[in-house]
């Protein structure tokens, strides 16, 4: 399969299916991951918080030497493929912080009340076409929420409210979750040097958790070491809390990607003078949906 892929979809990235690894760590691996078992625990840290390279390769040697598996082969044959299931490899890319299999399983339960193994062909079709409605008419339903439902938003807090204007109503609790986030984090060692200004964002609760966030003094745009919004397109609480330090009250527009607005499914057209309007038609979803990448 991965061959094939890289031979059709040359420019996609391929990963593997993380909780299908990780069930069978249970199978091959059951005498030190068990249920609250220190190694599962330690495991699951170095899999899923880890947000460099290097500081995963570390942390997973330490556990392999530790829990005496430095020659267990399957484990070996993981390592040797991390780049294909490990977040840290992948968070350069997006992926809207999907996590496949579950998103998978999640398509495959919702179907499951439609049709069953014993629906013919005809069947498949025409209840397949109603699931496909309902989908429809249920994201219809929540664009109605996103575009009429009030936030309810503190008047200080100005990027949430930012947030609560621009976004979906869904894409705003997400961001509101890491906004949530920011009291848990101090800025420290502010640097300037060739139009950048970096800084270390430190958690109060860890001392050993700390990320660099890199912004472009004029315009701000920049990325942060955890690359959550290179992953899921949504900022991180890290770049929050330095908006917040700089007195940044918007969200910059190349932070807002076009699929997480309000109104992102409605197809717009230009016409001859320029100017924007909804085609209410909407005939074909393909070219309806392209605008949103």
């Amino acid at each position: 399969m991965k061959g094939a892929i890289a031979k059709v979809f040359p420019n996609t990235r391929h990963r593997l299916y993380l909780w299908h690894i990780k069930k069978k760590f249970v199978e091959k691996l059951s005498q030190v991951y068990y249920k609250r078992s220190k190694f599962k625990k330690d495991m699951k840290e170095c899999i899923r918080r880890t947000y460099k390279k290097e500081a995963f390769e570390k942390r997973w040697m330490l556990l392999m030497k530790e829990n005496g598996l430095e020659s267990n082969q399957w484990l070996q044959g993981l390592f040797d493929i991390r780049e294909s299931w490990v977040p840290v490899y992948n968070r350069g890319t997006f992926f809207t912080g999907m996590n496949i299999t579950g998103r998978i399983e999640g398509i495959n339960s919702f179907f499951d009340s439609f049709v069953t193994h014993t629906s013919n062909l005809k069947e498949f079709v025409v209840k397949y076409e109603i699931a496909l409605s309902r989908i429809v008419k249920r994201k219809n339903d929540k664009d109605f929420e996103s575009e009429h439902k009030f936030r309810i938003v503190n008047d200080h807090e100005f990027l949430l409210k930012h947030a609560g204007k621009v976004y979906t109503r869904n894409v705003f609790n997400k961001f509101k979750d890491e906004w949530n986030k920011i009291f848990h984090y101090k800025v420290e060692n502010v640097r300037n040097g060739n139009g950048f200004q970096s800084f270390i964002v430190k958690s109060k609760d860890d001392e050993l958790e700390k990320f660099e966030v890199r912004l472009d003094s004029q315009t701000y745009e920049g990325k942060c070491e955890c690359q959550q919004f290179e992953f899921v397109g949504i900022l991180c609480a890290h770049i929050l809390k330095v908006f917040v330090q700089l007195d940044i009250d918007e969200i910059a527009e190349h932070f807002i990607f076009p699929r997480w607005r309000q109104k992102a499914n409605k197809f717009r057209i230009i016409d001859s003078q320029g100017l924007v309007h909804d085609d209410g038609k909407e005939e074909s979803k393909t070219l309806r949906l392209s605008h949103m990448c």
